[in-house]
């Protein structure tokens, strides 16, 4: 009878992870399908934060200067007009991230 009452307890377990899958299913559809122009969901996407930016750009020049780029990330920088990483406007933090990205590829 044990074997039994492991295999009821185990299929209650998969009906419950079933349910709850069948309901997370169900809300993504009623938020894909009151979103269908896109237009509320551009305005819920997360707004970029320029202080969070210059952290990650600051860390991508980091890493690119003890790769050796030193001289390339100066030059990035002097491309968006800028001495230091502070200089730099923060709506250029996206574009001044991917090209630091890029160097030595």
């Amino acid at each position: 009878m044990s074997a039994m009452n492991d295999l009821d307890l185990k299929l209650k377990e998969a009906e419950n992870l079933i349910d709850q899958t069948k309901e997370a299913i169900l809300s993504l559809h009623g938020l894909l399908s009151s979103n269908q122009n896109g237009e509320q969901f551009k305005d819920e996407q997360l707004k970029r934060d320029p202080v969070e930016d210059k952290v990650t750009v600051r860390k991508m020049l980091a890493k690119k200067s003890a790769e050796g780029y030193t001289d390339q990330v100066k030059a990035l920088l002097h491309k968006f007009d800028a001495e230091k990483l502070s200089d730099v406007d923060p709506k250029d933090y996206e574009d001044l991230y991917y090209s630091a990205e890029g160097l030595g590829q």
